[in-house]
């Protein structure tokens, strides 16, 4: 099976650096990746659900990682 490239956007980076920072809610961390008020809760939500964008979730976990 071949591995997708996975491209993560500035918004998903900044949120998964946020999320691995572990000072934040899920939605503050949506809301300083540039996501609006409106949209932040459902957003984090969706990116941290691993069907959606999986490769956020493996980003988050290789950060994660480097920080132990």
């Amino acid at each position: 099976m071949e591995e997708k490239e996975r491209v993560l956007t500035n918004r998903q980076m900044t949120f998964a650096s946020k999320i691995v920072e572990g000072i934040y809610s899920n939605a503050e961390c949506a809301r300083l990746a540039g996501f609006s008020q409106k949209v932040a809760r459902k957003q984090a939500c969706v990116l941290l659900n691993g069907r959606d964008f999986p490769h956020v979730v493996e980003y988050i976990q290789e950060l994660r990682e480097e920080r132990e």
